[in-house]
């Protein structure tokens, strides 16, 4: 669950010392983390046993 936070600390750094490119690009980049680590975990089936 904390893969992307060095993503978001980075992020966070650059908007704080005003670097507008750069923390679109981390913030770009962190979403693309988040959601291809959403896919790998969300597709795999549910082995459920009732």
């Amino acid at each position: 669950m904390y893969m992307f936070l060095p993503f978001l600390l980075a992020l966070a750094g650059c908007v704080w010392w005003s670097r507008r490119g750069l923390s679109y690009a981390l913030w770009s980049a962190t979403v693309v983390v988040t959601i291809a680590w959403f896919f790998h975990h969300a597709t795999d089936p549910l082995k459920l046993s009732f």
